[in-house]
This record gives structure tokens, C-alpha cells and sequence, in this order.
């Protein structure tokens, strides 16, 4: 049987760790800053898992709220969010926020010249509303919003060339 390998990026009480998970057969293993766990749960009941962790074990309660995991272990409750670490690497090269809230710095999808902005600082836009206009290839293409939000700074004007990944603008 072949081995099953992901990356996650975890953010525990706003602390990221980069960690990788494997499986083998019925084992998982969890490496995290260069050391290596076994780990397991089995559900006991509700939201009330046996977390092993090598050879010790915890009762852990587990509840889920809005995209982030509440774990109560020994004691002590911790916020957990996992998400794939490609997703994480792309999330954070776009400007997206984790929490969902939206882009916060839009960029150029590809080189190109700036023709005209369609918004100013402080203006409200909604998810769909055109932001700016830049000509790539003989061909108009309009940046819209992907999210609701407030113009907080725009780094580009007309005329300006811009290349792929280029500031464009920003949301508060």
C-alpha cells in the first residue's frame, strides 16, 4: 500500500505551523518542526474524541464554528484552522484574507497597461463592481471585485505599465 502524504498549514490561537501528514496502512504520522508523531482519534461520543498522540492519550472536545476548529484538551481551549498549504501559499500571494473576508490588495493578473481606474479612495464597491481597466495583448480587461469592501489606496494611474503580480489596489 502507498504511502498518503499532505501538507497543511495550521493556525493555532493565531500561531502558524507548517505541518505535514502521512499515512501508512492504518498509521498516521505527523511531522511538525522536524519531529515526527503517531497520531489517532476514535470519537467516544458527541463532540468528545480520544486523542492519542505516540503512546499518550488525551479525551479532547472538538466543536466546529465558522471555518475554525474549537478544541478543548486538558484544560485549555485553543482556536485550530487547517487548511491545504497550496491553498494557504495562494491565499496569502493573492491578498486573501483566512477569515474569508476577501481580497485586501488586488494585483495585475498579467503584464500590461493601465487604462483607466474605475473607483477612487473611499469608495464602497460591491462583489462584481469593476476596479480597473488594463490592456493586455491588444485586449481590454477589467479587474472586478471579488468581495465587497472600501478603496483604501489605489497604486496605479492611466497609462502605466504594470507587470504580472503589480499592486493595483488595496481594501480596508
Amino acid at each position: 500500500m502507498s504511502d498518503i502524504k499532505e501538507r497543511f498549514l495550521v493556525t493555532i490561537d493565531n500561531t502558524e505551523y507548517d505541518l505535514n501528514l502521512s499515512r501508512q496502512g492504518e498509521s498516521c504520522f505527523v511531522e511538525l518542526n522536524g519531529d515526527k508523531y503517531e497520531v489517532s482519534f476514535d470519537k467516544l461520543s458527541g463532540q468528545n474524541f480520544l486523542f492519542r498522540l505516540n503512546e499518550n492519550s488525551s479525551e479532547i472536545n472538538i466543536t466546529k464554528n465558522n471555518g475554525t476548529i474549537s478544541m478543548f484538551l486538558d484544560g485549555s481551549e485553543m482556536d485550530v484552522k487547517v487548511e491545504p498549504y497550496s491553498l494557504a501559499e495562494l491565499r496569502k500571494k493573492v491578498g486573501v484574507s483566512s477569515e474569508g473576508k476577501g481580497v485586501k490588495i488586488v494585483v495585475a493578473p498579467m503584464p500590461g497597461l493601465v487604462l483607466q481606474a474605475e473607483v477612487k479612495i473611499g469608495d464602497e464597491v460591491k462583489k462584481g463592481d469593476s476596479l480597473i481597466i488594463v490592456e493586455a495583448m491588444k485586449m481590454e480587461n477589467i479587474i472586478k471585485a471579488t468581495s465587497a469592501g472600501t478603496v483604501k489606496a489605489i497604486f496605479v494611474s492611466p497609462g502605466q505599465a504594470v507587470d504580472k503580480n503589480d499592486k493595483l489596489i488595496e481594501f480596508e
